[in-house]
């Protein structure tokens, strides 16, 4: 991934964090990003830890790569799920094991 992408992406996240505290009535006004993950980090959200893992994994420089084979993952899929965690192939796979038997 491009370094301008993942800045991108970095700025996408930290937005729905914004929303997530916003629509928890928290206020952002003067915070560091830094103080609004704080902020979000005490919320009790699925969707906020989410985008806290995600945050944190482009801290460690791991963010676009599945978390079962380190594949990457395609630019369009992350811009349009920005917690996404599987490539296709894994999603896929996952899913095909969980469907029943027909």
């Amino acid at each position: 991934m491009k370094p301008e992408e993942l800045v991108t992406l970095n700025e996408l996240v930290l937005n729905k964090v914004r929303e997530s505290l916003l629509r928890n009535q928290k206020s952002i006004a003067g915070k560091s990003n830094q103080q609004i993950v704080q902020d979000a980090a005490s919320l009790d959200s699925a969707d906020v830890n989410e985008l806290l893992f995600a945050l944190k994994r482009i801290d460690k420089g791991t963010y676009g790569q599945c978390v079962i084979c380190r594949h990457d993952i395609p630019l369009r899929v992350l811009e349009s799920n920005l917690t996404a965690r599987l490539c296709i192939s894994c999603e896929t796979a996952i899913k095909e094991r969980s469907e029943p038997a027909r």
